[in-house]
């Protein structure tokens, strides 16, 4: 689901992001990618808070948040040169990016040797769920890692933040309503309930090949 759009933030707001950037150490000035930026906020924060030259790029970025560093593209064509970054941050946008592999390929390029793809989403603990609407695909811890690895990626973390899902999506209830809620997800209760969503962060490193 892409959360960006649909709900305020993401489950954990900046307390993943925070966990993530200092799991990676990236140091002031490194280069970094979010994809699926949506209106830049974790872009503009990495800058002001880490002293990184951060970059946003999002297909449906509006022109208002256009800037030097946020940019309107699609996350499977990105438009920079092969190694150009040390990480490449996707909150809450992989799930509804349409072409997985193709989009995993182009971060893999992008990054440098040893770079690091950070990503937190939406994760299924029961049966994983695939449609086009906002929830997107859904896959296993298990799917998901291996999904990582087939296109050159090694996960050296997976921490499970499913507490903040709770709090973020029964806030959403509170504020519109459980039929909003469900409306908004395109996925009714007895769904959501198979699927027993859950929200993780996971860190891989760009190892020495890609298939």
């Amino acid at each position: 689901m892409n959360n960006k759009k649909y709900l305020p933030g993401h489950p954990g707001g900046l307390l993943i992001t925070n966990r993530a950037l200092t799991y990676c150490s990236f140091r002031p000035g490194m280069k970094i990618l979010d994809l699926g930026c949506g209106s830049g906020a974790t872009a503009n924060y990495l800058i002001q808070n880490y002293g990184l030259d951060a970059f946003g790029l999002d297909k449906n970025l509006d022109a208002a948040s256009a800037s030097n560093n946020l940019m309107k593209a699609s996350a499977d064509d990105i438009p920079f040169p092969d190694g150009t970054f040390d990480g490449v941050m996707m909150e809450c946008s992989f799930s509804v990016m349409a072409r997985q592999e193709t989009v995993l390929k182009e971060c893999y390029r992008v990054l440098k040797q040893d770079g690091q793809l950070v990503i937190s989403d939406l994760y299924a603990r029961g049966k994983p769920i695939h449609q086009t609407g906002c929830l997107g695909c859904i896959d296993s811890r298990e799917v998901a890692i291996a999904k990582l690895a087939r296109n050159g990626f090694c996960v050296s973390h997976f921490e499970d933040f499913s507490h903040h899902l709770k709090t973020f999506w029964g806030q959403v209830i509170l504020e519109n309503g459980v039929s909003s809620f469900y409306s908004g997800l395109g996925a009714d209760a007895e769904t959501m309930k198979q699927v027993k969503c859950g929200y993780f962060l996971m860190i891989a490193r760009k190892t020495n090949a890609s298939s």
